[in-house]
């Protein structure tokens, strides 16, 4: 394994997105990604998953910069306009 500059893309999206995004971030050269269940408020209100139209997911990936680019380009092209999420990415050392 090698280690060095990485980057890292967190996406918050409604849980019903997950099952279209995860073939997306592959066909954008992800290697992999991470699920996690998330809560929170925002613009959009209260996230607190009490019913399963409320709950939210965070997606992360560790990707290289090209990879990093197709998919926050991709992601902002198909779903911010339908969906409630926001994303962002980091640069990590991994």
């Amino acid at each position: 394994m090698s280690i060095g500059p990485t980057k890292l893309v967190v996406i918050v999206c409604e849980e019903a997105v997950e099952s279209l995004i995860g073939p997306d971030l592959l066909a954008a050269g992800a290697k992999g990604y991470t699920v996690c269940e998330a809560r929170g408020r925002g613009n959009r209100g209260v996230r607190d998953a009490r019913w399963s139209l409320s709950s939210n997911v965070r997606i992360e990936i560790l990707c290289q910069e090209p990879a990093a680019l197709r998919i926050m380009s991709m992601i902002d092209t198909k779903y911010c306009d339908n969906y409630g999420l926001v994303m962002y990415m980091h640069d990590v050392q991994a």
